[in-house]
């Protein structure tokens, strides 16, 4: 999905965090984070009062949207099992024909905007599987959900919740029953509601840009998304994978989304780049687990967050009090924790057998040198599993194409 921001701590116990009401329904004047958005929206006259109450009557609190975003799969899973969801044969040859229908779109898009049709079928084919899933969540049950449930993000949904209001009032959407993806992404792109209203266009010249119904907008718009999001054409996005470096290059491995080395760099470190690489080319070296399982990074008595944990989730499955642990930890009211934090486990406790069973798991080291292009995939999901699913993806269909039969119009 075309937006950045991943998870926030949800908790159950109602002593560290306020939760709104788990009522399905919403009532305006008793959320202030709504009633702000719903004042900005008339101020700046997109809506009446009136229109937004009865909006916001019939926005339901969706307590499986919470749950979904604590788990985003880019953070739990290796690279190895994340490639597997999209780099199966049914979504290549689905990519294949859907590049085929839509051939002279693509020829034109990629014309126009010189980003490959490959990319732009790629993305579909990631975020909707050629428009086959566009979610099943109201999208604005999911951003109202988020704004009021998710302490971490709100801000950020609350823009979004904004942004859905203006551009369902512009682009006649109707906002009660438009559906998307938990996080609030719609149609064949996936595209969040501010993506939507700052990078979509008319491909299709029908006067109106749609992205949920209409794929040829769809081709138009995620062209269009990444030549203002950094793309360059012609340029590459990254090496095959090596499966092993230098003791310098493993050193420096990273998987920050720039490039902050040089070519010249690199190969001082012991890179074999192709030597058509100028020693002045922006790059980065990336090292992803190919394994099928990750490997624990815990040490005895200490805990490395993942995405989707809790503080009191965490002290449970190591058999130790919530309050201990954000007692040891110094943690803040809300016990507020991020990914990639080490915790420090209260003496007593016991390693959970999830930590056990992964310290079994061997680690595949797949490197790649990576270009400005990769990390312009990157602006589109931020992780960089995504970037390089999307990319290998994209070569997938294109070979697959060059050995088909061309549907015949």
């Amino acid at each position: 999905m075309a937006f950045f921001k991943k998870s926030a701590l949800i908790f159950a116990w109602a002593s560290f965090v306020c939760l709104p009401s788990f009522t399905n329904a919403i009532e305006l004047d008793d959320e202030p984070k709504l009633l702000t958005i719903a004042n900005e929206l008339v101020a700046e006259g997109h809506y009446t009062m009136g229109e937004l109450r009865s909006i916001f009557a019939k926005a339901e609190f969706q307590q499986g949207v919470l749950d979904a975003m604590q788990k985003p799969a880019e953070y739990t899973l290796t690279w190895g099992r994340y490639r597997k969801i999209f780099l199966k044969a049914d979504r290549i040859e689905q990519g294949v024909e859907f590049w085929q229908e839509h051939q002279a779109v693509f020829d034109r898009a990629e014309q126009e905007f010189g980003v490959p049709a490959s990319m732009i079928a790629a993305i579909i084919g990631v975020e909707s599987k050629f428009g086959r899933y566009k979610g099943s969540h109201k999208v604005l049950d999911s951003l109202v959900t988020l704004t009021t449930g998710f302490p971490r993000r709100s801000k950020f949904f609350g823009s979004e919740l904004k942004e859905f209001l203006i551009l369902s009032k512009r682009n006649q959407i109707d906002p009660l029953t438009t559906l998307g993806s938990y996080a609030g992404a719609m149609g064949f792109p996936q595209f969040i509601s501010s993506s939507y209203r700052n990078y979509a266009v008319d491909f299709s010249g029908d006067g109106r840009t749609d992205l949920i119904n209409q794929p040829v907008d769809a081709i138009g718009s995620i062209a269009n998304y990444f030549i203002e999001n950094g793309w360059k054409p012609g340029e590459l996005v990254t090496t095959d994978a090596s499966a092993s470096v230098t003791p310098a290059l493993n050193e420096i491995a990273n998987r920050k989304r720039h490039t902050p080395f040089t070519a010249a760099e690199l190969r001082a470190k012991g890179a074999r780049l192709d030597e058509q690489i100028a020693d002045s080319q922006a790059l980065n070296i990336l090292m992803m687990d190919a394994s099928d399982r990750r490997k624990s990074k815990n040490r005895s008595g200490t805990y490395i967050v993942r995405a989707g944990d809790t503080a009191c989730e965490i002290a449970e499955s190591h058999k130790v009090s919530c309050r201990s642990l954000i007692d040891l930890n110094k943690l803040n009211a809300k016990a507020d924790i991020f990914r990639g934090q080490r915790l420090k486990l209260p003496a007593g406790g016991e390693r959970a057998a999830s930590d056990l069973a992964d310290d079994q798991a061997q680690v595949i080291e797949n490197y790649f040198y990576t270009f400005p292009n990769f990390y312009a995939i990157t602006r589109y999901n931020q992780s960089v599993l995504y970037a390089m699913a999307v990319y290998e993806l994209s070569l997938a269909i294109a070979k697959a194409k060059e050995m088909s039969t061309p549907i015949t119009q």
